[in-house]
């Protein structure tokens, strides 16, 4: 915590828009799946599954991830966020077009495509560029820099393919539509979330799980790794190939979940259990998922959405959740540091957000990532999945709920100065 430049921290209201905004779509993508059955976990072509991945990927995925950056560039890569007025815009379009996304995608309405495409292309591009701006005259470690700002950047490839291929299936431009889906895939999925996680990981798995810290040079080495990989792999699959594309997930993948995993066992002093639970069981979902890729698997279950519902459904939330709850019991110690008067003592980030309140947490979305990957498998008990989501989803909320009633209580407190 030394380390950490919390002077530098935004208002605790801009990240949490971002988070609770995350919640509210995995509240969306439980309904989504309860709502639809079997057609949104039967195949990655049907118009219900586009839409879930989406839910997933933005709402729950995306907003977690720029929330978090709001917090993490000021206050751990000391990388002050400039034009800080655009960020509540950002978010508002960005949320916007998510849900005029599943609308205009659920009726077919092709009309309203190209705005759906504006409001979603343009919100990650915006906060993309102002992160690399920030990144690029900021003053923390370079290799976390470099690992955020490559991070972004495959983000704003990922919006224009994005953008790119909406049109596409819109039969405004001529492209292959599987081949650009692929592409835009890899590159949001392994480019972006990945390459984030892994640079968010090297600085909270030896501050907040007690592990040994990577060595300075992994980090660079291994984005280059996925940055070649991803460059040579649509290279080949815009040819009609894909064995490079497939190669470069699953080797880096597996490579990141693998170390993280060494990491944690290896872990000397080892410091909130559920936060490493949540971490370990992502680790370990991503690294199955990357095998799944290569391994043999049964005729009836298909190869994409078992890695899918693996990775999006279950690895990327898990890790998602564990750090959004230790993000929210920080910001709300942050924010009692500017209200509570010198000389009094005030609660440390684990009352504020206890380790009781995590394990429920936990706990409910063990049960719904069993019940999603049950429905997926078995194409059945699709309502109990979807149901097992939204409640899992619906507890993280509750979390961060008493988590703010801490806060207000210890605002209330005599002696406490006004917000």
């Amino acid at each position: 915590m030394s380390g950490l430049a919390i002077s530098e921290a935004p208002p605790a209201n801009v990240p949490l828009r971002f988070l609770i905004a995350s919640v509210l779509w995995g509240i969306g993508a439980g309904g989504w799946i309860a709502w639809h059955g079997n057609a949104g976990l039967a195949s990655r072509w049907t118009p219900a599954t586009v839409v879930l991945v989406h839910l997933l990927v933005l709402g729950v995925i995306g907003n977690a991830m720029l929330g978090a950056l709001t917090q993490f560039l000021p206050v751990a890569a000391r990388s002050r966020l400039r034009w800080a007025p655009a960020v509540p815009v950002l978010h508002a379009c960005f949320n916007v077009g998510l849900a005029v996304f599943a609308f205009t995608m659920t009726t077919m309405a092709t009309s309203l495509w190209p705005l759906a495409a504006a409001l979603l292309g343009v919100p990650p591009v915006g906060f993309a560029g102002m992160a690399c701006h920030c990144l690029w005259r900021g003053a923390g470690a370079r290799w976390l820099r470099g690992g955020i700002g490559m991070s972004m950047c495959a983000l704003a490839v990922t919006a224009m393919l994005g953008v790119v291929a909406l049109l596409t299936l819109a039969g405004r431009l001529p492209f292959d539509l599987a081949a650009l889906v692929d592409v835009h895939a890899s590159v949001g999925t392994v480019g972006a979330v990945l390459v984030l996680i892994a640079a968010i990981g090297a600085v909270t798995l030896p501050m907040l799980q007690g592990t040994r810290s990577p060595a300075p040079w992994w980090l660079p080495a291994w984005s280059c790794v996925v940055a070649s990989g991803l460059i040579a792999g649509a290279w080949q699959r815009a040819r009609g190939g894909g064995d490079v594309l497939i190669g470069t997930i699953t080797i880096t993948t597996g490579a990141l979940a693998g170390a993280s995993l060494w990491l944690q066992a290896r872990a000397r002093l080892r410091r909130n259990p559920t936060l490493a639970r949540f971490w370990m069981l992502g680790m370990s979902a991503l690294l199955v998922a990357a095998a799944c890729l290569t391994l043999p698997l049964p005729p009836d279950i298909e190869r994409a959405m078992l890695v899918g519902t693996l990775a999006l459904a279950i690895g990327f939330p898990f890790v998602v959740v564990g750090m959004m709850l230790e993000i929210v019991g920080f910001l709300a110690w942050i924010h009692l540091r500017g209200v509570v008067p010198r000389g009094r003592q005030i609660p440390g980030v684990g009352r504020l957000m206890p380790e009781g309140d995590k394990r429920v947490v936990f706990a409910a979305h063990v049960v719904s990532a069993v019940a999603v990957l049950l429905a997926m498998t078995l194409h059945e008990g699709h309502a109990a999945a979807g149901f097992a989501y939204a409640s899992a989803w619906f507890a993280t909320a509750m979390a961060l709920v008493r988590c703010g009633l801490r806060v207000r209580r210890e605002r209330k407190t005599p002696g406490s100065a006004p917000a």
